[in-house]
């Protein structure tokens, strides 16, 4: 009986990983190309790449959604052993960050043939900037939401 109940609330935290980190994950890649392109007429030239391709974009997508799925998963789990919303918030966000940005790199560098691309100081930077953002947003959201929808 208990890991039926464990996984529906694991089940009730993945969802709300994908209801509220898809739509803002996808906003943000979206903004990303187009507010770029709006005021200076040009958008990331990487992200234009990997939209340019079918099966690269598919792969991010996919990609995107198992880090929500495992760092739902993750943050469950820190929850229901009453690890604090502030470090829940930091692992997801730097979990799903890290795949993220991970898996764009590979996707551009496989695209561009330049593999090197992993190494770049624009990407690093980004990974910083967006776990940073996403911990004390989305990530803290989430954790409380998980928290307290499975009344933990």
């Amino acid at each position: 009986m208990n890991f039926m109940k464990m996984n529906k609330q694991l089940g009730k935290s993945i969802l709300v990983s994908y209801l509220l980190g898809a739509p803002i994950g996808i906003l943000t890649i979206m903004a990303t190309i187009l507010i770029p392109v709006l005021y200076m007429g040009k958008g990331l030239s990487s992200m234009s790449v990997v939209f340019g391709s079918g099966f690269e974009t598919i792969g991010l997508v996919v990609a995107f959604l198992i880090a929500l799925w495992i760092g739902a998963k993750l943050a469950f789990l820190n929850i229901k052993n009453g690890k604090s919303l502030i470090s829940t918030s930091i692992k997801y966000s730097t979990l799903v960050n890290l795949m993220i940005w991970i898996i764009f790199c590979l996707i551009v560098g496989r695209s561009t043939g330049n593999y090197y691309f992993l190494f770049t100081l624009p990407a690093i930077t980004a990974f910083f900037v967006s776990t940073t953002i996403t911990t004390f947003t989305i990530g803290l959201l989430i954790s409380y939401l998980i928290k307290k929808i499975n009344n933990l």
